[in-house]
């Protein structure tokens, strides 16, 4: 922690210049052009968990409630809310005067039209929705909610953006239903407003005019937002030189997910400022089949975790160790919901164990098929490094490499899982009940007896200290029944012009996505 902040200063004291320009106050005006790593595949957050689809659907959607820079839930298009004291009914204020892109003024209608699609097809509904008995309007700007059980972490769910309860009119939900918003619906009420999306090249945003901003002092997505740019562009950069380069060039004011090994040809440039996501970091992770295949057998996923040297395979994903940290606990040293609680069981490197369990499980030798992404640079080199050592304790390794579009259809397929492990990466939740892995119907499947009881009990709960004790039961179960193996925590590298003014990922802490609202060119 200590090298990568001193290395954040030491670039900053090059910017000397342009940190005084930045205390000379923000300017309006011009287009900040960023540069994305994928195409996402809709801009619907109601119906994809896509990091890459967050960043410009961020600008133009928005929830009732959002995360400040510690991800403490503060409300966006509430004024305010209150739960009665058995923890049942939830009454929501709406903010007066917030406009749609449309035109038209949100009301009670949209709310409820939205949270009613959110909770049919949305793809992080499910453990909040199944508690809801009734929602209705008491007038325009007033909601109840009714749960037939107090659900602890209500507006963590109704903060989170990645396949969350995004508000759109009632009559786009209408025309939508269960399938992605078209373009031509990306309606919301955020501060930029959608233009044009040409396929492979970009994606345009502008100034929403009319935008209606909460009040209070910025804190990572909570707080006031104003839109100094004219426009936000999103160029979609599938090459990481490519990225680099235009960021060096200038032709780019904002970059993302610069391969860690490309950080000595910019570390040194007073023109750019890095920004390494230590808090949050991502969690490089492989999913494990609970389902079907070798790893319904618990014994063999026990195998599989107590083969593993975790150093050379984050040493593989992510080089100078700068980056990346050992770490057993799903969440990071930091967040306030890191515990050790038994942990000992990661990084066992240890295939003698692996092997005596292998035996227990009565493994004859069958394939145990590994799926990943070429274009997922860092997950695929660990899937090398993985390969060899199970097939040094005794697994025979069947490893699979498609396009990352071929291997998230292959991963997700339910009804026909084809694989034992596959790898991937996550971004911190802000709450445990937002892990995805304890989603039974997310990729990978964990739904045991155990953890239906532990996810139940865990959601119930409302007292920080008495979930914080459910969760340690949780890791404590995740290390008995393996439903993934988490790596590490490892640090992306994202790269900004110094002429950027409003202090994102250098004043303020960088968010799980960046934003670029309160942001000016100097």
């Amino acid at each position: 922690m200590k090298l990568r902040n001193a290395v954040l200063l030491a670039s900053l004291m090059l910017l000397a210049g342009g940190l005084v320009a930045l205390a000379e106050g923000p300017n309006y005006g011009g287009t900040m052009n960023v540069a994305l790593a994928s195409e996402p595949g809709t801009l619907d957050m109601q119906m994809t968990t896509g990091v890459a689809a967050s960043i410009p659907a961020r600008h133009m959607f928005e929830t009732l409630f959002t995360f400040d820079e510690d991800y403490a839930p503060q409300p966006l298009l509430l004024e305010g809310w209150e739960l009665s004291d058995d923890g049942t009914v939830a009454t929501l204020h709406l903010r007066h005067g917030v406009v749609f892109h449309n035109g038209e003024e949100m009301t009670a209608e949209d709310v409820i039209a939205s949270l009613n699609r959110w909770g049919n097809y949305g793809l992080t509904s499910k453990a909040l929705w199944s508690h809801v008995t009734g929602i209705e309007a008491l007038d325009d700007y007033t909601i109840e909610i009714t749960l037939d059980e107090p659900f602890g972490p209500f507006d963590f769910y109704l903060a989170n953006i990645y396949g969350g309860a995004v508000i759109y009119p009632a009559e786009v939900v209408e025309a939508a239903g269960d399938q992605p918003l078209s373009p031509d619906q990306y309606i919301g009420t955020g501060p930029y407003k959608f233009v044009e999306w040409k396929s492979g090249d970009y994606i345009l945003l502008e100034r929403f005019d009319d935008y209606a901003s909460p009040q209070g002092e910025p804190s990572g997505y909570a707080g006031e937002r104003v839109a100094y740019f004219d426009q936000l562009k999103f160029f979609i950069v599938p090459e990481d030189n490519a990225r680099l380069v235009g960021i060096q060039a200038g032709t780019y004011d904002y970059v993302v997910n610069i391969p860690n090994d490309l950080y000595p040809n910019i570390k040194d440039d007073p023109n750019i400022t890095s920004i390494i996501t230590d808090h949050p970091p991502i969690y490089p992770i492989a999913l494990l089949n609970n389902k079907a295949g070798l790893t319904a057998n618990v014994k063999i996923r026990q195998a599989i975790l107590a083969a593993l040297d975790m150093e050379p395979i984050m040493l593989a994903g992510y080089g100078d160790p700068m980056f990346w940290s050992l770490n057993g606990s799903y969440f990071a040293p930091g967040i306030r919901w890191y515990t050790d609680a038994c942990i000992e069981a990661y990084d066992q490197a240890d295939p003698e164990r692996a092997r005596q369990l292998l035996g227990e499980a009565g493994y004859n030798g069958e394939p145990l098929r590994l799926i990943v992404a070429q274009d997922m640079t860092a997950q695929y080199n660990q899937s090398l490094v993985v390969a060899d050592q199970l097939r040094q304790a005794g697994f025979n390794v069947d490893l699979q490499v498609y396009d990352k579009a071929t291997f998230f259809a292959r991963r997700n397929d339910k009804d026909n899982p084809q694989w034992e492990m596959a790898f991937s990466f996550y971004s911190t939740s802000p709450d445990p009940s937002l892990v995805l892995m304890l989603n039974p119907n997310y990729a990978g499947w964990w739904d045991t007896p155990e953890i239906q009881r532990l996810r139940t009990e865990l959601n119930r709960i409302t007292d920080f200290d008495a979930r914080y004790a459910k969760w340690q039961e949780i890791m404590c179960l995740w290390y008995e029944q393996v439903p993934a193996v988490k790596f590490g925590d490892a640090y992306q590298l994202h790269l900004m012009r110094a002429e950027i003014g409003g202090g994102y990922g250098t004043e303020h802490p960088p968010m799980l996505s960046p934003y670029f609202w309160n942001a000016w060119r100097e």
